[in-house]
């Protein structure tokens, strides 16, 4: 085949396109209770593309599975120590010529859906999942494309919020429609159920009046 100038634009253009981050399923001694990878595909599809710039891959692992130093090292959040080994998810910037990435411990995120039968519905396995990397996506956000001088959770939770409506507007419309008689009583439910894990600690304050302002 020629390699004609038009053939040289086409590819240029195609290079130049801004691409998804690469969803990497890399998991040592542990065996997700699903397949997670599809899911995390579909939620990094609702988020505009222009907020993922920068953003290289996501990695699906497990805590259980990391070097001996990596499970004694601490991160921070809110101003506190937080070993690595406990969290759900992680947000690394760019760092010496290497892009952005998230990495998400799936065994942490999925430990309180394994414990009853209903808890294993896919629809809250799914809500946990998009809890943690909406939450990372709003650092890399944060870092890169809408910088904001408050703390970092904070913003990364409005965030969360944001993109979470977003993906469950696009996927549940049909459903949105049919409950629509039923908003009110919902909203009533939600509304209380937030509070209690506001009061909790199961949500910071940021993410409750992003969910509820105007409401």
């Amino acid at each position: 085949m020629n390699d004609t100038p038009i053939d040289r634009a086409s590819e240029a253009e195609l290079d130049s396109t801004p691409r998804r981050p690469e969803i990497i399923a890399s998991f040592s001694g542990y065996t997700p209770p699903f397949d997670p990878a599809p899911i995390v595909e579909r939620m990094l599809a609702s988020v505009p593309t222009k907020y993922l710039v920068g953003l290289q891959r996501v990695v699906l692992t497990n805590s259980t599975g990391l070097p001996r130093k990596l499970r004694r090292a601490v991160t921070k959040s809110r101003g506190r120590k937080v070993k690595i080994v406990e969290a759900r998810g992680l947000y690394h910037p760019a760092w010496h010529g290497n892009q952005a990435w998230i990495e998400i411990f799936l065994d942490n995120t999925l430990k309180h859906c394994e414990r009853r039968w209903w808890t294993k519905l896919g629809f809250l396995r799914e809500a946990e999942i998009a809890d943690v990397l909406f939450h990372e996506i709003g650092h890399h956000i944060h870092f890169t494309a809408r910088p904001e001088y408050r703390e970092k959770e904070d913003v990364a939770d409005v965030w969360k919020v944001r993109l979470t409506n977003g993906y469950l507007r696009g996927k549940h419309r049909l459903l949105r429609s049919i409950l629509a008689p039923l908003h009110p009583l919902i909203e009533i439910i939600r509304r209380a159920l937030s509070k209690r894990m506001l009061m909790q600690g199961a949500i910071s304050r940021a993410e409750f009046d992003e969910d509820f302002k105007g409401r």
